[in-house]
C-alpha cells in the first residue's frame, strides 16, 4: 500500500544563520523572525520539516562556472570580504551558500520523488541575482537555477517554469536560462529598481526566444494591480508552457512595509498568489511546487507573509515534524 505524500515539507537549517553581517538588510534576523512566527502559529507549528544537505559540485557547475565557485571559496576561506558594493561574504559563507543550494535540490528531490506535494526551502543567502559568473545583489549561488537543473538532470523533467515574485528582477536566473527553451522564466518586479534589468523586451534569445516573460510594474502598485498582472500575463504563460515542476523565487520585499522597494503589496497578496500557483500546478499536471526564499527585509512583514504562504500550501494537513527557531 502506497503512503500518501505530505502536503508540504519545510527545509531549513540553523547553519543558514551563520552567513551574517549585522546591520546589513540581508542578515540572520530574517530567519529568526520567520522561525519565531511559525513556532507561535498553531496551524504551522507541526508542519513536516527537515534539514538540508550541501550541494555537490556537479549541481553547482550545472549553472555556475568553476571560476565563480573558486572565487566564493577563496574569499570565504580568507576570512570574508565584499564581493561587490552590496554583497558580503564571511568565513562561513561558502559552506552556507552550498548548503542553501543543496536545500533547493533537496526540495526538488522531495517533490519529484512524491514525498511531498510542495516544498519550501527557507534558505539564506538568497540566489536570484547570482549569474553564471558573478555574485551580486546579496546572492552568492543561484538556488532557483540549481533547483531547476536538478529537476531536469536528476528526474528527467523536460520543462520547468520559474515564477519570480521578488520585487527585484532576477537578472541572474534570466541570464542563466536566456537561450534555453526548456525553462520558462517569469518575473513580476518593480520598475525602475535594482538591478536595472527586466524590461518587457527581454524575451529570451536563440532557442529560448519567448521563454522569458518580464512584467515590470511601477512604484506604488498595490496588491490588486499586482495580482491582475499575474493573472493577465504570468498565469497564461505557465498554462501554455505546461511545466513538469513550478519553482518559485519567493521574495517578500514587494510588501508595503519593506524598506528597500516601493510596491504596496499586502500580506494577503502572498496568500492569494500561493493559491494561484497551486492552481496552476494542478491545471498543468506539474509534480508540485518548490519555493525558495529570496528577499524580504521588514522582519514582521516577512514572517507574516511566509506564514500565509505556508498556510496556503499546507491546506488542512499537517505533518509530523516541528519547526524550531534557529539558535
Amino acid at each position: 500500500m502506497s503512503v500518501a505524500a505530505e502536503p508540504l515539507t519545510i527545509i531549513h537549517d540553523d547553519t543558514f544563520t551563520e552567513h551574517d553581517l549585522p546591520g546589513h538588510p540581508e542578515n540572520a534576523q530574517r530567519l529568526h523572525a520567520i522561525a519565531r512566527h511559525l513556532e507561535s502559529h498553531p496551524r504551522l507549528h507541526g508542519l513536516s520539516s527537515r534539514t538540508a544537505t550541501e550541494a555537490d559540485s556537479e549541481a553547482l557547475l550545472e549553472v555556475h562556472s568553476d571560476a565563480h565557485l573558486r572565487t566564493i571559496e577563496r574569499v570565504s576561506h580568507s576570512g570574508g570580504g565584499w564581493l561587490d558594493a552590496d554583497t558580503y561574504c564571511t568565513a562561513a559563507s561558502y559552506s552556507v551558500a552550498r548548503l542553501a543550494a543543496g536545500a533547493a535540490v533537496d526540495a526538488v528531490d522531495a517533490v519529484c520523488r512524491g514525498v511531498t506535494e510542495h516544498a519550501v526551502a527557507l534558505v539564506r543567502p538568497p540566489g536570484h541575482h547570482a549569474t553564471r559568473e558573478r555574485a551580486m545583489g546579496f546572492c552568492l549561488f543561484n538556488n532557483a537555477a540549481v533547483a531547476t537543473r536538478a529537476a531536469q538532470r536528476r528526474f528527467g523533467l523536460e520543462k520547468v517554469a520559474i515564477v519570480d515574485i521578488d520585487v527585484h528582477h532576477g537578472n541572474g536566473t534570466q541570464d542563466i536560462f536566456y537561450d534555453d527553451a526548456s525553462v520558462l522564466y517569469c518575473s513580476l518586479h518593480q520598475w525602475p529598481l535594482y538591478p536595472g534589468t527586466g524590461g518587457v523586451g527581454e524575451r529570451g534569445q536563440g532557442a529560448g526566444a519567448g521563454a522569458t516573460l518580464n512584467v515590470p510594474l511601477p512604484p506604488g502598485t498595490g496588491g490588486e494591480g499586482w495580482l491582475a498582472a499575474f493573472d493577465d500575463a504570468v498565469a497564461p504563460a505557465v498554462r501554455a508552457f505546461r511545466p513538469g515542476l513550478l519553482v518559485v523565487s519567493a521574495g517578500y520585499d514587494g510588501h508595503r512595509a519593506d524598506p528597500l522597494a516601493e510596491l504596496r503589496l499586502e500580506t494577503d497578496t502572498y496568500a492569494a498568489v500561493a493559491h494561484r500557483l497551486l492552481g496552476l500546478a494542478a491545471e498543468t499536471d506539474a509534480r508540485g511546487t518548490v519555493w525558495l526564499l529570496e528577499g524580504g527585509y521588514d522582519l514582521d512583514a516577512l514572517a507574516e507573509s511566509v506564514g500565509v504562504t505556508l498556510t496556503a500550501l499546507a491546506g488542512a494537513g499537517t505533518g509530523g515534524g516541528t519547526l524550531k527557531p534557529p539558535t
